[in-house]
């Protein structure tokens, strides 16, 4: 089972940025869109003898580990937003004032600290960018432990049910169908007997790829 990137985009979102977005003005939320009525219910045929479906991605958000690993991810990810926040604030708040100042300043004073802010924002910007590697090898590393848990479940779910062909709806571009061959929900209910929760921490990189400057 291979990790899905069910939060990647959310987890890492913003944090190479976070430090280019000197002085810039905050961007305004998007309009809500109204609510789209529900589609009519498909009406499927009759499930085909030997052909089986699930979902990894369904598992996942389904199960309790899922839930637990999806919880703890957003933890993590707030965790590097308050250890980034602070420092990306300070350089925008530098930067504003130096620009405001830049009329009345030596050349060679606003060249300087201008340098400086720019090689702090390239730090933070490194910073962010490990944070980010972090996070999604945190978790690589916890989808993994819940697909080696998933693989023996999908294997004796697709004895029982004396499949020929199985099928992951998530990447097998499968459209629709008839849910009394997909085994999803089978998988996620086994999976809540088997493992409820994973304890972990955010990975650090920093030995592997050389350590990070701080400020």
């Amino acid at each position: 089972m291979h990790a899905r990137t069910l939060l990647l985009a959310g987890l890492t979102a913003g944090l190479t940025t976070m430090a280019l977005a000197m002085a810039q003005p905050a961007a305004h939320a998007a309009p809500s869109t109204a609510a789209q009525p529900a589609s009519a219910p498909v009406s499927h045929g009759p499930p085909i003898p030997g052909m089986c479906l699930y979902s990894e991605g369904a598992i996942v958000e389904g199960s309790r580990v899922g839930q637990s690993v999806i919880a703890r991810l957003k933890v993590l990810k707030q965790q590097v937003d308050a250890e980034l926040q602070p420092e990306a604030d300070s350089i925008n708040g530098e930067a504003k004032t130096l620009d405001s100042q830049r009329s009345t300043m030596a050349q060679a004073a606003f060249q300087t600290k201008q340098a400086n802010l720019q090689q702090r924002a390239a730090n933070l910007e490194q910073r962010a960018q490990l944070r980010g590697r972090e996070l999604q090898a945190t978790q690589a590393k916890q989808f993994q432990v819940i697909g080696a848990a998933v693989e023996p479940i999908l294997r004796q779910l697709y004895e029982q049910k004396q499949c020929a062909v199985i099928f992951d709806r998530d990447g097998g571009a499968v459209r629709a169908a008839n849910p009394a061959m997909d085994l999803t929900a089978q998988a996620v209910a086994a999976l809540d007997q088997k493992l409820q929760a994973l304890t972990f921490d955010r990975e650090h990189l920093d030995a592997q790829s050389g350590a990070a400057p701080k400020s």
